[in-house]
């Protein structure tokens, strides 16, 4: 992987919050663009152009069912040319539902020095191995949009995506599963806190590696509270009202 991307100087990498309906995000499609879970649903996918989509390795409450319906409907979707990156424990559905696509694995429980062809840090997010994955390669500018992780505590569980539309959300729900987040009634659960904190602590610690390594990561997005990163909030990506 390494071969293949750094050659690129710019990074971004694309969450799901909900801001992302707002942003034009094509003019980033020369760069390294690393998409994420639901992500390939954005109406514009294509221009977008994403370079690698990335999915963290699938957890309870999803099934082994509900994985590969949802994987068969980004293989649908996302450009033909785009590759996948999937933590070994889900090759088997990987290489049933992707078999006309390029797949890449990688596998959890390492640490940093960040090393792809080793075991890379487990993440609390799908993000950290989209910036594990940029830094990796080495890229000088990473940039993030579409990254806020403030619903986890104070605010309800929403996407830029529609629930009630094929994503991981529509076929957990489909499968008659309960997501739990959604069901969320407290403003501050301390389960959520706890872990909250330790996803922190994992952003924390790869700017301090970015940053050993020369590398800038900085928080793009206009509507981003997510302050981990530097802001260089970048107000041309907002769309115009025609």
């Amino acid at each position: 992987m390494k071969k293949l991307f750094s050659s690129f100087n710019n990074a971004v990498i694309f969450g799901s919050s909900k801001s992302i309906n707002k942003l034009d995000l094509t003019q980033f499609s020369d760069d390294f663009v690393i998409s994420v879970g639901n992500f390939y649903e954005h109406p514009q996918i294509k221009k977008i152009n994403p370079k690698i989509h990335v999915f963290a390795a699938s957890h309870p409450p999803i099934t082994k069912e509900v994985l590969t319906e949802w994987w068969k409907r980004c293989d649908s979707v996302l450009p033909r040319d785009t590759p996948i990156l999937i933590e070994k424990r889900d090759k088997e559905v990987a290489d049933n539902v992707f078999k006309n696509r390029n797949v890449f694995y990688y596998s959890y429980n390492g640490s940093l020095p960040v090393d792809f062809t080793k075991p890379i840090m487990s993440p609390w997010s799908v993000t950290i191995v989209a910036l594990q994955l940029a830094i990796y390669c080495r890229i000088k500018t990473i940039g993030i949009i579409g990254v806020n992780h403030d619903w986890q505590c104070i605010k309800p569980y929403t996407h830029f995506y529609d629930h009630n539309k094929p994503s991981l959300e529509y076929y957990l729900t489909k499968a008659g599963i309960e997501i739990s987040y959604e069901k969320q009634k407290q403003p501050f659960p301390k389960e959520r806190l706890y872990k909250e904190y330790e996803l922190y602590q994992q952003y924390e610690s790869l700017k301090a590696e970015s940053d050993r390594l020369g590398l800038q990561i900085y928080n793009y997005d206009p509507f981003s509270d997510f302050d981990v990163f530097k802001f260089k909030k970048n107000t041309e990506l907002i769309k115009q009202n025609k």
